[in-house]
């Protein structure tokens, strides 16, 4: 019975492991591919698509675009959710259950509905493009710093804050030396989410962006719509994956990312 049950774990394993990592596998791989059209496996090996992708200036301004805007998105967004994180925890018991379904909100409502309501309010104050996409990305980030940070909070001892404190440290001292220190696993797991959602959003963007503000998802999306050049493509997802695991990888020597999980 034992045995039945550690072979029904490993085959649901291996499903989920194909599910998960197949599709992006496939992409990968055709993204080398020398055809003019989808074949997997690919006949042979070739950079042009990548090639394709680097001549077209607005897919090379996209990614740009998208690179920044997901740096300074997941930094402003770790910030915020460090600070909303430590206002919560010293809250209560009681306001922090408030707190935390507030800062959480972003993650309940669909994302098309945020991009919505944000158009509606830019388009009522004039906000510039490039700035109200940024607050958008922001605010779709931050409830991962937030809950990143929040659960390092949970095991973290306040009694040492409350030493320093008591030896002359000033609130901002015992932060930057003691508190962050301690839970700086949490801080880069959230800023790290925050990057690749970030990175990778669509559905605000579709409502935010204008000419000349055109993120990398957005490009794809309507590549695919009006000129259905689907290995382009697949070498620009290609390079997001690389991206995202550039990050990983970084992370991974940085910190360790099984430190970062436990946090």
């Amino acid at each position: 019975m034992k045995r039945f049950g550690d072979l029904l774990s490993a085959v649901v394993t291996a499903l989920v492991f194909v599910l998960l990592l197949g599709p992006l596998l496939v992409v990968i791989v055709t993204a080398f591919s020398p055809s003019d059209f989808f074949q997997f496996p690919p006949t042979g090996f070739s950079l042009r698509w990548f090639a394709d992708f680097f001549s077209r200036e607005q897919m090379r301004g996209a990614f740009t675009l998208s690179v920044e805007l997901a740096l300074f998105a997941s930094s402003v967004a770790t910030v915020l959710g460090v600070m909303a994180a430590l206002a919560t925890v010293r809250s209560g018991r009681r306001a922090s259950g408030f707190f935390q379904a507030l800062y959480m909100a972003p993650l309940v409502f669909p994302t098309i509905i945020l991009g919505l309501s944000l158009l509606m309010c830019y388009r009522y104050i004039g906000m510039p493009v490039l700035a109200g996409l940024a607050i958008a990305h922001v605010l779709v980030g931050m409830p991962y710093c937030f809950r990143a940070t929040y659960a390092s909070l949970q095991s973290f001892d306040t009694s040492l804050d409350e030493a320093g404190q008591s030896l002359g440290a000033s609130p901002l001292t015992c932060f930057l030396l003691v508190t962050l220190p301690l839970i700086w696993p949490g801080v880069l797991s959230g800023w790290l989410f925050a990057f690749i959602v970030s990175f990778g959003e669509l559905n605000t963007a579709l409502f935010l962006t204008g000419p000349g503000v055109t993120t990398l998802p957005i490009e794809i999306f309507g590549f695919l719509q009006f000129d259905g050049g689907q290995l382009v493509i697949a070498a620009a997802s290609a390079l997001q994956i690389a991206m995202i695991l550039l990050i990983v990888l970084v992370m991974e020597r940085a910190i360790g990312l099984a430190r970062m999980v436990r946090s």
